[in-house]
């Protein structure tokens, strides 16, 4: 059984979206893990292999709460993973965090005069990265007031041990291996950041070109509604036509004026039918349906509209229980691709179903003759027909339309042997237990 569901007007795949702030959060996590190492290694070779003592008690419990911090973070990450927002809020405390704690460690190690006191502007960059600017603005507030409270006051560094006098100065060694880190993390997040622009491009082009087929779609569905009222009326003509052709007509005639009675009736319904499948989709209304009784409904309708083709399909018993989100079209496109596969073969057609955590795999396999790898590439992106003068490549360009609407994909394949796989991937909204179905 099925159930009324309503959904948005345009129905992304769940799977494909990634909060932004998931991300920045995903980012601070590692990014505080890296400086988690990197101070703990500092300390260590500071106070101990260069025998230069430093106030280890308040430097190491500063270290232990950054990673009870970053074990705090890694629950929130998992909470985010499960629906649970993640504000711009936390992020700002997320870095006040890392700052104090810089400011801390500064702090017990000379100050404005450490060597690593511009790692005070890591924060700041990622902040201007990530943050809105009146949390950026708070952030540089706060690190110009602790960089001028640790001019003032701070525990001052060691003397240099016996022996490296005459070495590079350890404060100019210092400024180096700064350097190289600020280099390095800033270049990566740079780096990282660029990578982040350039998909969020391809995916806005890809949106682009979707909301161009759309309106493409639209239009098409307005020229068929208004060609279906032009038919209506010749379609008429030839229904009465017919009907007086056969009560004159000798009998050797009459069979064939039956059946042309017959196909008259048949596009009339089909007509419409058509008119109130475009009411109903004003209604955007979406209906929560098995693929086991979604894939039944269309080859029951398969079959009625072409009883001479064999369908070689499973049962759909465990794999079909998954609920996906279906309109009047869901079950046109799926039609339309059977009709081409029909086409292909001219004999029989294959189904097979599958699905994984997320997505429902619907494949339709013919043994045509296949497609050339640049025609498959453009395969339901625009009006292309192999059919010659009998196709005019709309329907496949229409079931592509209807599974991006639906959250769906269409992918078409070389098939191993000689023809073609349409595979349909719709994502999955929920499962069925077997036994309370």
């Amino acid at each position: 059984m099925s159930r009324l569901y309503t959904f948005p007007p345009s129905l992304m795949p769940i799977s494909s979206l990634i909060k932004s702030t998931t991300t920045s959060l995903q980012t601070l996590f590692w990014l505080r893990c890296l400086a988690i190492v990197g101070q703990s290694l500092t300390i260590v070779g500071v106070h101990w292999l260069l025998n230069m003592p430093l106030p280890l008690l308040p430097m190491l419990l500063t270290v232990v709460f950054l990673v009870i911090v970053n074990i705090y973070t890694a629950r929130r990450l998992r909470q985010a993973q499960q629906g649970r927002v993640i504000s711009e809020g936390f992020l700002a405390a997320q870095l006040s965090v890392d700052i104090m704690a810089l400011a801390i460690l500064l702090y017990c190690s000379g100050g404005a005069f450490n060597p690593f006191v511009s790692l005070f502007l890591l924060p700041l960059a990622i902040a201007a990265a990530i943050l809105p600017l009146g949390y950026t603005v708070s952030l540089v507030i706060l690190t110009i007031f602790l960089y001028a409270s640790l001019m003032t006051d701070s525990i001052p560094l060691p003397p240099v041990p016996v022996g490296f006098e005459g070495v590079v100065s350890l404060h100019i060694f210092g400024m180096w291996i700064n350097f190289v880190l600020s280099a390095c993390l800033i270049a990566g997040f740079i780096t990282y950041l660029s990578a982040k622009v350039r998909a969020a491009d391809h995916q806005l082009a890809r949106t682009r070109e979707s909301n161009l087929r759309q309106e493409q779609v639209l239009a098409l569905g307005t020229l068929a509604a208004g060609t279906a009222h032009e038919l209506g009326t010749p379609l008429s003509t030839i229904a009465i036509l017919a009907a007086e052709l056969e009560a004159q007509a000798p009998e050797a005639l009459r069979e064939d004026l039956l059946l042309l009675s017959q196909q008259v009736s048949q596009c009339k319904q089909i007509l419409s039918t058509m008119l109130q499948k475009v009411e109903l989709a004003k209604t955007q209304e979406l209906t929560l349906i098995s693929v086991g009784q979604l894939l039944e409904n269309v080859l029951e309708k398969f079959q009625i509209l072409r009883p001479s083709i064999i369908v070689k399909a499973p049962v759909f018993a465990r794999q079909g229980l998954s609920l996906v989100a279906c309109d009047t079209t869901l079950e046109q496109a799926l039609l339309n691709l059977l009709n081409n596969a029909a086409d292909a073969s001219s004999g029989s057609v294959e189904i097979s179903l599958s699905n994984n955590n997320h997505k429902v795999i619907i494949d339709i396999l013919d043994r045509g003759l296949g497609f050339p790898e640049e025609v498959l590439a453009q395969m339901g992106e625009e009006f292309i027909t192999t059919k010659g003068e009998q196709g005019m490549g709309i329907g496949l360009f229409l079931a592509n339309a209807t599974l991006e609407r639906l959250g769906g994909d269409i992918a078409f394949l070389a098939r191993d042997g000689g023809g073609a796989i349409a595979r349909v991937m719709l994502p999955i909204h929920r499962k069925v237990d077997e036994h309370n179905k």
